[in-house]
């Protein structure tokens, strides 16, 4: 990994655990049983964790690419994309956004067209971390957004006419 990819992962990194710090102590508060308190945090940690991993992905991608591999350049597009919607969705998360179910939604689906992208390409290392990530955050996300619509009701979804 070059330097400058280290130093936007690890940027990245810190920017997840501050979310994550900030968002664990809201949500133990709001949640006297604990089980939301503990979704908001998974999904956040998935969140921020494919975050990092689609970024360095990108720079992966971006240096395939520039040695002819020209499948990567669609494929460092669908990764930088999907971290940018994971990094959204752990913002919204933190600070219990009442657009929180839309972010999660449109995150999973991202990431699910990130993992479905980079699938197509080769299978090397880099490859493999960014697919299981992303499933990963896809899966986390959608467990968040149907649960949401059972026992988390925000005022931006009934005010728009739908529920979350």
């Amino acid at each position: 990994m070059r330097r400058r990819e280290l130093l936007g992962v690890l940027g990245t990194g810190a920017a997840g655990l501050a979310f994550l710090s900030n968002h664990s102590d809201v949500a133990a508060a709001d949640d006297k049983s604990g089980k939301h308190a503990e979704m908001l945090k998974e999904c956040a940690e998935a969140c921020g964790h494919c975050e990092a991993t689609c970024n360095a992905m990108f720079h992966h991608c971006l240096r395939l690419a520039a040695e002819g591999k020209a499948h990567h350049a669609k494929m460092a597009q669908y990764a930088i994309d999907c971290g940018a919607f994971c990094t959204l969705s752990a913002a919204m998360i933190s600070r219990h956004s009442p657009l929180m179910a839309e972010s999660c939604r449109a995150c999973a689906e991202a990431c699910h067209a990130c993992a479905e992208v980079c699938s197509t390409g080769d299978a090397d290392e880099m490859t493999k971390k960014c697919i299981e990530s992303c499933r990963k955050c896809e899966e986390s996300c959608r467990n968040m957004v149907k649960a949401m619509g059972t026992q988390h009701h925000h005022e931006a979804g009934k005010s728009a006419g739908r529920t979350s």
